[in-house]
């Protein structure tokens, strides 16, 4: 199998901030590559790069079993209480792209780990 892409994007309905994330899955089902779009906000652009760094070589089944401390901890700047949603808007465009996988690619998966809105 060649590598393929894989893209989740999250749009909260409330909120002007979107994130897209791509995983790039290698034969081996572990992530060859991770890149992100996302709303001009600083702080969510870094957010999306902190995940994206974390994401590299993990098996794409780990990012189901993600929440938002793999961002919070591995960014440079300190993240406000008040946007600790960013980090979340990043794990669950992530989770988005790895349920696509797992959906292409025909491998089961019981939602454990994924919020109610990609139920």
């Amino acid at each position: 199998m060649m590598e393929q892409s894989y893209t989740g994007e999250m749009r909260p309905l409330d909120a002007k901030e979107w994130a897209a994330i791509t995983l790039t899955a290698a034969a081996n089902g572990e992530i060859a590559a991770a890149s992100y779009e996302c709303a001009d906000d600083p702080l969510l652009r870094e957010c999306c790069a902190a995940l994206c760094g974390v994401l590299a070589e993990k098996p794409i089944r780990d990012v189901m079993q993600m929440n938002n401390n793999a961002v919070y901890y591995n960014m440079e700047s300190d993240l406000p209480r008040d946007r600790l949603y960013l980090a979340s808007i990043a794990v669950q465009a992530a989770k988005k792209a790895a349920l696509d996988y797992l959906k292409k690619n025909e491998i089961p998966y019981d939602g454990e780990g994924l919020c109610d809105c990609l139920k």
